[in-house]
């Protein structure tokens, strides 16, 4: 893994983050799985997006055909996805980004990003790296490994963590393809997250 402190300017990490805020509870049991796509060159439609196009920018995938993105909101006691690789989801044939990629807004008690050396013709790993989530912390890693979040204790998630649920982890999410994953709208094609464009969200999802 790659990992870049104060990846970027702060202003922008405060407008993505009060956009995301905006949402409220919106899809909030479905957010690692509401994708959105952004090709290369286009104009952003929102502070999170423009954090999309300066983290590009850092992880040097620049001849990309475009970035997956999405957002990482869950509580560290109940985390909703377990280890995986990240890959066309819908496609007719395996396919995996060039590079992944998580963007940390906020410390959380355990959380780590964990990635293992694990590709998928292997059949274990021998190797495993964890991030910790901190403000404005950015890693990079190959888009073919296997990887996954670690609940409260720091450990691999297998129930529900009994105790008080803490803060919630919220992450930036990015992939970058060298082709369109298969049926991964736009922002603006999706009609959902309208909140972050500047309408504040109430309902769960």
């Amino acid at each position: 893994m790659r990992v870049i402190e104060a990846a970027l300017p702060l202003p922008l990490v405060r407008r993505a983050r009060e956009a995301i805020v905006r949402l409220g509870s919106e899809r909030l049991r479905q957010s690692y799985f509401t994708t959105f796509w952004l090709p290369r060159g286009s104009v952003p439609a929102h502070a999170v997006e423009e954090a999309v196009i300066a983290l590009w920018r850092l992880a040097g995938a620049r001849r990309c055909d475009g970035a997956e993105w999405w957002l990482g909101r869950a509580y560290t006691t109940d985390i909703p996805v377990e280890f995986h690789f990240d890959e066309d989801v819908k496609g007719r044939r395996r396919r995996h980004p060039r590079l992944s990629s998580v963007f940390f807004f906020n410390p959380v008690r355990g959380g780590q990003l964990a990635v293992t050396d694990r590709v998928p013709t292997s059949q274990a790993a021998m190797r495993l790296e964890t991030v910790a989530p901190r403000r404005n912390r950015y890693a990079i890693f190959a888009g073919n490994l296997l990887h996954g979040v670690l609940d409260a204790r720091g450990r691999t998630p297998r129930k529900r963590v009994h105790g008080a649920r803490g803060r919630l982890r919220l992450t930036l999410v990015v992939n970058y393809w060298d082709r369109r994953p298969t049926c991964v709208p736009t922002w603006t094609e999706s009609g959902v997250y309208r909140g972050l464009g500047g309408r504040r969200q109430s309902r769960s999802g």
